[in-house]
């Protein structure tokens, strides 16, 4: 397959590129800021269980991330959704924000 022949290419100039969800930030020089704002906004959206703004956990874990489930399995809808929402989850913390590795981690465990 040549390249290109999907679709055609696309030349971006500037100091802001957006790229498989990150925003690519050259403003500064000499450095680089990744941001992925929008893919998470974007998949939390996608979610079907809405968060508030007063709702706020002191880490991303919470704060029985490790205890068992003891609740019902989820049906097959509810099931593939999680699945989809982990498994963008799992490329976020490989590129922009490290700090929710872990969560995504045990949440993958369960999928």
């Amino acid at each position: 397959m040549r390249y290109g022949s999907i679709q055609p290419c696309k030349i971006v100039r500037g100091k802001i590129h957006r790229y498989l969800g990150m925003t690519l930030d050259f403003s500064v020089k000499g450095k680089l800021k990744i941001r992925m704002d929008d893919y998470v906004k974007n998949m939390l959206e996608d979610f079907p269980v809405k968060f508030n703004k007063e709702s706020k956990q002191e880490t991303p874990a919470g704060n029985n991330l490790l205890e068992a489930g003891k609740g019902k399995l989820l049906n097959a809808e509810y099931h593939q959704i999680f699945h989809t929402t982990v498994a963008r989850g799992l490329y976020v913390p490989k590129r922009a924000c490290l700090d929710i590795h872990p969560t995504i981690t045990i949440l993958a465990l369960r999928v």
